[in-house]
């Protein structure tokens, strides 16, 4: 998971409006996160021990979701996921928008961890919350697509893909369904639209 990657999924999914009205339109990342975040990313070992003495600090939310990051870059993405889980819970009823973001991120990890009815229920978590989220939508299509339930897995992308038009992942990952099911015209015509939309 690349600093890139952090970044947005930090500033665009945990805390961007998302649509929701009780959204902050912006929060500052504490210097202190913001250190920890680039050790995940660089040096993923360091950054769990340091998250993990600021935990016993008294460092919260913040140093359990740097855990959470540094855990997936070493590989424990079972650790990671838990740690996401945790995090969301904590969020359902105070702070959906974040709920929404934790639970996607804890099942990107249990299906990293190939644990699919754990990733399932992470990403029925977040669309109870949200039910037109589309990186919810696209995440539990990874897990029917997982289980080849193919059709199921285009339902849920077609859905993504009415709700965020331009999202190039939802467009590869409906290409993908469509080719398991041999459709190769569905299945290139989504590939293309995403290829240009990448280009963009």
């Amino acid at each position: 998971m690349s600093a890139k990657i952090i970044a947005a999924v930090l500033l665009v999914a945990l805390f961007a409006s998302v649509a929701h009205a009780d959204a902050p339109a912006q929060i500052a990342l504490s210097p202190q996160l913001q250190t920890c975040l680039q050790r995940a990313d660089e040096l993923p070992d360091i950054a769990a021990a340091e998250a993990t003495a600021w935990i016993k600090k008294g460092g919260g939310d913040d140093a359990h979701l740097c855990r959470a990051f540094a855990q997936a870059n070493r590989g424990m993405h079972v650790d990671a996921a838990r740690e996401f889980w945790a995090l969301a819970s904590g969020y359902d009823k105070s702070e959906p928008h974040r709920a929404v973001a934790m639970h996607d991120l804890s099942g990107q990890e249990f299906l990293r961890a190939k644990d699919v009815k754990n990733a399932t229920a992470q990403y029925d978590a977040a669309l109870k919350i949200a039910p037109d989220d589309a990186t919810s939508l696209t995440g539990r299509a990874m897990t029917l697509m997982e289980s080849e339930r193919y059709w199921d897995a285009i339902n849920d992308l077609n859905r993504a893909i009415k709700a965020a038009p331009d999202d190039a992942d939802a467009l590869r990952q409906r290409g993908r369904a469509w080719a398991q099911l041999g459709n190769e015209k569905n299945a290139e015509e989504d590939f293309g639209h995403a290829a240009a939309l990448a280009e963009k």
